[in-house]
């Protein structure tokens, strides 16, 4: 199907690509569809767009937490399985929403609220995590960067 975005222009997506995410995203919920897209085409990045089919206006910059906080854990319920269809032996995929400020060097990630992903079915859930060492701004880039 053909959707349209305020980003991108007229864009195309197939429906075995369109991710539904059941109960939306915290403050977000009646967005239940989206697509993942490439943060730039033109080049190889970690970041993706994760774009509403519901509302043109609406993306979110994601991406991957295990590529900047290595052992970054997510521990799913049986219902958050049974969410997403997830069963016992089944792997998933996990982005976090990130916030890229006019200085890109800053941009954080929102660690403690991921989006867990069952690719199969493409269905989803944001979760909120209770760990205390996961936050909603942690910066993705080292200090030595930030920095300069």
């Amino acid at each position: 199907m053909k959707y349209t975005s305020s980003r991108f222009g007229e864009f195309e997506v197939t429906d075995d690509a369109i991710l539904n995410i059941p109960d939306g995203l915290y403050g977000f919920e009646q967005e239940t569809r989206f697509a993942l897209l490439p943060f730039d085409s033109n080049i190889d990045s970690p970041l993706q767009w994760l774009h509403s089919l519901i509302t043109p206006e609406l993306a979110f910059v994601v991406t991957d937490p295990v590529l900047f906080l290595p052992d970054y854990e997510v521990t799913l319920t049986a219902d958050d399985r049974r969410t997403i269809g997830l069963g016992e032996e089944d792997t998933f995929q996990v982005r976090i929403i990130v916030t890229v400020p006019e200085d890109y060097r800053r941009m954080t990630g929102n660690f403690l609220a991921p989006l867990v992903i069952h690719p199969g079915l493409n269905t989803g859930k944001q979760l909120v995590l209770t760990r205390q060492d996961y936050n909603t701004q942690h910066p993705l880039l080292p200090d030595a960067v930030r920095d300069n």
